[in-house]
């Protein structure tokens, strides 16, 4: 056998070893950070929704309707140009739902905000 082939061999052999190494050690330490990190992303998401929600209750209303125009979606409108230009992309679906289940609520019900 060539020098090639003998450290290919010895690298197959201890396979499963080299797959565990390059994973970190768990300890209180580590799953206290994991924990943290975990708790940062899911506050941003809710702080996110939240917002998303509340633009989509803005509406304005026009002293003089245009045609059958009384108010405008103003909230939709914004809430769907941040959407699009956001920079974490994760979850764009569900900030646009948020957005047009909000508009439409607000539009039937004498919920949001009216300016």
């Amino acid at each position: 056998m060539t020098k090639q082939k003998l450290w290919f061999k010895k690298r197959t052999t201890r396979g499963s070893g080299r797959e565990v190494r390059g994973k970190t050690k768990i300890t209180p330490k580590n799953i206290n950070r994991e924990i943290y990190k975990n708790q940062r992303i899911y506050s941003y998401f809710f702080l996110k929704f939240a917002v998303f929600l509340v633009l989509g209750l803005f509406w304005i209303r026009l002293g003089a309707p245009i045609g059958a125009i009384q108010v405008l979606p103003i909230g939709l409108i914004i809430g769907l140009i941040i959407a699009m230009f956001e920079r974490f992309r994760i979850g764009r679906g569900i900030e646009i739902v948020i957005l047009i289940v909000a508009a439409i609520v607000s539009y039937f019900t004498p919920l949001g905000i009216v300016v």
